[in-house]
């Protein structure tokens, strides 16, 4: 049957007023227009042998757009549908079908939009009216058709996808992660602004890249010993960009140093499986960064902002009266929320720079900071200087078998997921008991996470020990406040001197660690 003749079936004989064009390319990473302008030129070829004028303020290309997912975002098919719906076009011209419509629920939109309005749909395979019953009929058995289709893809990717993981490998595509890729040739690409063929590197992305990788284990011991997350971004700033050329920000340093990549790990599911490269950050590093992330996600809405004094928010000196408040309100001590001293101007007339200490809470106390700081600060080298210290340090127990011992577990945990999941397979698996160890292995994975954070303070004190005050004095203040959290807990209580001089009764300086004198 020729086009003209399906045309007259529809039941009408009136050539559309003023028809559309609507083009879709699926995947088009690199930007380029070619083949979307290609579909457009050859609907322009059938609009002329149909005899249907095109308007030229209605041509709707949808580059790079999927018309699969239910909640994908397909801009210039909304605008079509705005055009028919407003009567400026009663005809839409595609290069194929599938260009147009992949699901049911599009066709089903595009009908009752289009109803009673005599509606034309023209391909090369044909022209449909909407408004006929059989013509939407046939439309949508070309529906279900694209639609099986595209299923039929989604299940072919995400086999290759379950074959990659298999191997220790990624999908292919996307930018170069920090840290990985090294070139080994080039690939023509279009260029976005200039339309015309460049050549662009090729990365093997298994390779590490020397020079990131150590500003990675870098950037991770920084961030563990200073525990300020605006502070390391600073430090990497001042060394390197991100693989865009652009300034590292709190969040681009977060994905690089929690990212399963760097710890030579694919993370499917909440599972972490052995890539295929060598790791950059060794697991208990990579571990410890991310439990001080997730602790400081659970202990403060403002995660990390750069710390000016040794003492203030989160972590710092503590509020006395507060605590003592809670207790007289019979809370278990170990329910006590600590509450943290602020600081502020301290409003004298002659010294416009001091600043103070103060609960924003009950308000009964205030320290001057300089005061404060200075005998905090005389007390931690006092103790990274105590032969006490340094020898229980010295002593202290590694731990080199909790990245084994973890690894273990989530292999474990991995394979009896498994089994559940494809129950069928294994029918000697009881469910109840299945489902109670999954349970028994994230609370032991969670009890090694803890020890693994829990080295990390005592890779900083060996760091610190034996310091010199100089030395100390020279150090960041996110170091020094890391140092000080790592070895005392201050508490600030009320004082009833007067005049000048610091009364160091009313601090209490309670030792995490032996050796205080």
């Amino acid at each position: 049957m020729t086009q003209k003749n399906q045309w007259d079936a529809s039941g009408t004989n009136r050539r559309p007023k003023r028809a559309g064009i609507y083009c879709r390319l699926s995947y088009a990473p690199d930007g380029s227009l070619e083949k979307v302008e290609r579909q457009e030129a050859d609907c322009r070829d059938l609009a002329a042998r149909l005899q249907w004028p095109v308007s030229e303020a209605h041509i709707f290309p949808d580059n790079s757009r999927s018309a699969w997912q239910k909640n994908r975002k397909r801009p210039q098919w909304d605008l079509m549908l705005e055009s028919i719906e407003a009567g400026e076009i009663d005809a839409v011209i595609v290069y194929h079908g599938d260009r147009l419509i992949r699901q049911p629920y599009d066709l089903e939109k595009l009908i009752g939009i289009a109803e009673s309005k005599g509606i034309r749909v023209a391909s090369p395979s044909g022209t449909r009216n909407l408004d006929s019953p059989d013509d939407r009929f046939i439309l949508r058995i070309e529906a279900a058709q694209a639609c099986r289709e595209s299923d039929n893809t989604s299940r072919r990717v995400l086999r290759g996808h379950a074959s990659r993981r298999g191997l220790g490998l990624t999908t292919v595509g996307g930018r170069r992660p920090f840290g990985f890729g090294v070139e080994v040739g080039t690939k023509a690409k279009v260029d976005r602004t200039t339309g015309e063929m460049i050549d662009v590197p090729v990365y093997d992305m298994n390779r590490h890249r020397p020079d990131e990788a150590k500003l990675i284990r870098g950037a991770a011991r920084y961030l563990l010993a200073s525990r300020n997350q605006r502070a390391t971004v600073r430090w990497l700033n001042e060394r390197s960009t991100t693989t865009e050329g652009n300034q590292w920000e709190p969040k681009s340093l977060r994905n690089v140093l929690t990212g399963a990549r760097v710890a030579g790990l694919i993370e499917h599911d909440g599972d972490f499986l052995k890539a295929a490269w060598k790791p950059i950050l060794d697991r208990e590093t990579w571990e410890a960064v991310r439990a001080l992330y997730a602790a400081s996600a659970a202990s403060s809405p403002y995660t990390g902002r750069e710390r000016k004094y040794l003492l203030s928010g989160n972590g710092g000196a503590e509020c006395g009266p507060c605590e003592e408040d809670q207790l007289q309100a019979g809370k278990p001590r170990k329910e006590i929320k600590p509450v943290f001293l602020r600081t502020k101007p301290s409003g004298g007339r002659n010294q416009k720079s001091a600043r103070v200490y103060y609960c924003n809470e009950c308000r009964r106390v205030g320290r001057n900071t300089e005061l404060l700081d200075g005998y905090v600060e005389g007390r931690t080298v006092s103790q990274l200087n105590d032969p006490r210290l340094l020898e229980a340090l010295s002593t202290a127990p590694d731990h080199p078998d909790l990245s084994a011992e973890l690894i273990r577990l989530e292999e474990r945990k991995a394979e009896l997921a498994h089994q559940v999941e494809n129950m069928a397979q294994f029918p000697n698996i009881r469910p109840e008991l299945a489902f109670s160890a999954l349970e028994s292995f994230d609370v032991e994975i969670a009890k090694i996470r803890a020890r693994v954070a829990a080295t990390a303070e005592e890779r900083l004190l060996v760091r610190m020990a034996g310091i010199s005050p100089k030395r100390w004095k020279a150090l960041p203040v996110d170091l020094r406040a890391a140092t000080v959290r790592a070895l005392f807990r201050v508490v600030v209580l009320p004082t009833q001197k007067r005049g000048p001089g610091f009364d160091t009764s009313s601090v209490r300086i309670e030792r995490k660690r032996s050796g205080d004198k």
